[in-house]
């Protein structure tokens, strides 16, 4: 008598349609079923797994630092908020795929608001100055250092470059193995404060103080290159370069044309055109105008994302989030007192330092791993609610996976 004649109830289902059930779980039960077994531990902590999580259609959300009881968020139907609970956060950073990259004094801090994962390396020869207003704090960064952080599409991993002009030192940092590199040297200087963008695998500088230039780098051949085309920009020195909807963009204010404008220019994929997609008139919408040009050029507005239904989310150095209608031109403050980040992707990438370098870091200075609630003064808090369908459904399945699973092992 075969095995199936013993037992004509037994439940199996394939490892294909386990992962299946498991990639479209809300992101608290997939972190909770990692204890289930090793096997499945091994699967969801997996890079293909994370990549495929990544691609399952989901809300969209932005990443803010606070805490959701205290936010003047009034609440939009189009996104949601996730919220991090984390004083590093509260500095200057750069973000690719929902990991956040946070320099900072002796330090560079990579954390994964998904996972809780924290990573602290030390930084080399930063140098900082205390000569900024406090709203540009938020989105410049306070060092003398050109930054940047993003994913070699390649092989998977995240790394982050360095370049301190004033010293000719230009590092690169692999995440995963801990240590730093020399990169070969770039070929010219940009603006050290203004932040990077991370676009399908390259890094890109904009350059304003010297000649107008963006300057890139590729993550995986590790090489410096000129963008040839450039928009045909007013570049003013509020002028941001940004990863719009994994598409590089330029946002920047024009004075020059009736209505003080937010002009963003997209560039196409293959680096050659640039587009004017948005032109939207702030006065007297934004910051009322009298005469105060100060307040005028001290505000820098970021484009966040566009919603499936159109919109265009942006927010600027006075911590105001806004939404804006192309098709109606209704534009609308969500909150006054918010601490945007980024768009929010859920990643379950597992961050792994390797090898301590070989020389010593300065006193006091280690790299290591820990996670968020075991740093002291840091602490993630997040409010994700996921809208899946059949989630009845859903859990039945799990059940039933669970049940295969030990009815298999009894049997």
């Amino acid at each position: 008598m075969g095995e199936d004649e013993e037992n004509p109830n037994q439940i199996y289902i394939t490892n294909d349609v386990v992962e299946e059930i498991l990639v479209r779980l809300p992101l608290k039960s997939i972190l909770r079923f990692k204890t289930v077994s090793r096997e499945w531990r091994s699967l969801m902590e997996s890079r293909r797994f994370a990549d495929r999580r990544m691609s399952v259609p989901k809300n969209r959300k932005f990443l803010a630092v606070g805490n959701q009881a205290q936010s003047r968020f009034q609440g939009d139907e189009e996104i949601e908020m996730v919220y991090l609970e984390c004083d590093e956060a509260t500095r200057p950073s750069l973000t690719c795929d929902g990991v956040v990259c946070i320099p900072e004094p002796n330090w560079v801090s990579v954390l994964n608001p998904s996972t809780g994962e924290f990573l602290r390396f030390c930084s080399g020869p930063f140098h900082y100055e205390n000569d900024m207003f406090t709203e540009v704090w938020w989105s410049e960064f306070n060092i003398n250092s050109a930054m940047g952080f993003g994913k070699d599409e390649v092989t998977g991993k995240y790394k982050v470059v360095s370049m301190l002009f004033d010293h000719n030192h230009y590092q690169i940092l692999d995440v995963d193995i801990g240590q730093w590199r020399k990169l070969v040297p770039p070929p010219y200087k940009v603006d050290t404060r203004r932040k990077s963008a991370c676009v399908k695998g390259s890094i890109y500088w904009l350059d304003l103080f010297g000649i107008y230039k963006i300057l890139a780098f590729d993550l995986h051949t590790e090489e410096f290159r000129d963008v040839q085309v450039l928009p045909p920009l007013f570049h003013s020195a509020a002028a941001r370069i940004v990863n719009l909807d994994d598409r590089l963009a330029i946002a920047d204010i024009c004075m020059m044309k009736p209505g003080w404008n937010l002009e963003i220019w997209i560039m196409d994929a293959q680096e050659e055109t640039w587009c004017m997609t948005y032109s939207i008139t702030l006065a007297h919408r934004v910051i009322p105008m009298h005469g105060r040009v100060i307040e005028e050029w001290s505000t820098m507005f970021t484009p966040l994302a566009v919603s499936k239904e159109g919109s265009l989310f942006f927010y600027d150095t006075k911590k105001r989030l806004f939404k804006y209608d192309p098709e109606t031109d209704f534009l609308c403050c969500l909150s006054s007192d918010i601490c945007v980040i980024s768009p929010f992707v859920e990643n379950l990438v597992r961050l792994h330092p390797g090898c301590v370098p070989k020389t010593r870091p300065p006193r006091g200075c280690r790299n290591g791993r820990s996670c968020l609630n075991q740093v002291a003064g840091s602490r993630i808090s997040k409010q994700i609610k996921l809208q899946i369908p059949n989630i009845l459904l859903t859990s039945t399945l799990v059940s039933l996976i669970c049940f295969g699973y030990s009815y298999r092992y009894r049997t």
